[in-house]
């Protein structure tokens, strides 16, 4: 008797709808309490991902200030003509007038980049006189340039058969050219300078 009034009052007990029942765990979480139980973790991801973005960016820019200063940084056009030159010599199959106009171009663009000459916009006359008249070249290479030139413009404009030979010698003269100023401004840098300390020295 005393089971089957247990179990009596236990099946009523199931039958109650006032009586409230344990809920179901739900499956899914909603997002702000994914939110909540990773917080820490997704701030210290969103952390690593700015400062990762931060140094790219600080890298990239620092390439971009390099790139410009390599791309800035003037070139030395004693070196430049004499690498021209040297890529002119190479050239086997070129003929006289290209080669003359070429030579003509790398000699101008020296003197143009050396000494502030606007050799590039200057006749063959023209640009002799801005030599004459110019301190370094006074009395210095006239005769040698006044030849260059008449020689380059008879095989330019001449339809007279040119020698390998006459071409050879227009390259050596160039090639002479370009070492000697060189030298030359080297040998009044050194004298500069040494006049320079003996001023201070005697001050």
């Amino acid at each position: 008797m005393l089971i089957a009034s247990i179990a009596q009052t236990t099946a009523d007990y199931l039958l109650d709808d006032n009586v409230q029942k344990d809920a179901p765990l739900p499956i899914f979480k909603s997002l702000n309490e994914i939110l909540k139980e990773n917080l820490i973790t997704i701030l210290v991801l969103l952390a690593v991902i700015l400062m990762g973005l931060a140094v790219w960016y600080f890298l990239k820019k620092k390439k971009e200030k390099v790139d410009v200063k390599v791309e800035d940084a003037p070139s030395d056009p004693y070196e430049d003509a004499l690498q021209a030159i040297s890529d002119l010599q190479r050239k086997k199959s070129i003929a006289p007038k290209p080669l003359v106009f070429r030579l003509s171009e790398i000699l101008r663009v020296y003197v143009e980049r050396l000494f502030n000459l606007p050799a590039m916009e200057l006749t063959g006359e023209e640009f002799m006189r801005e030599i004459a008249s110019h301190s370094f070249f006074k009395n210095r290479y006239e005769e040698t340039l006044q030849d260059f030139i008449q020689q380059g413009d008879q095989i330019k404009y001449s339809k007279k058969q040119v020698t390998e030979e006459t071409t050879k010698q227009l390259v050596h003269v160039a090639l002479n050219f370009v070492k000697d100023t060189k030298q030359k401004l080297e040998e009044e840098q050194k004298e500069s300078d040494l006049q320079s300390n003996l001023n201070l020295q005697t001050k």
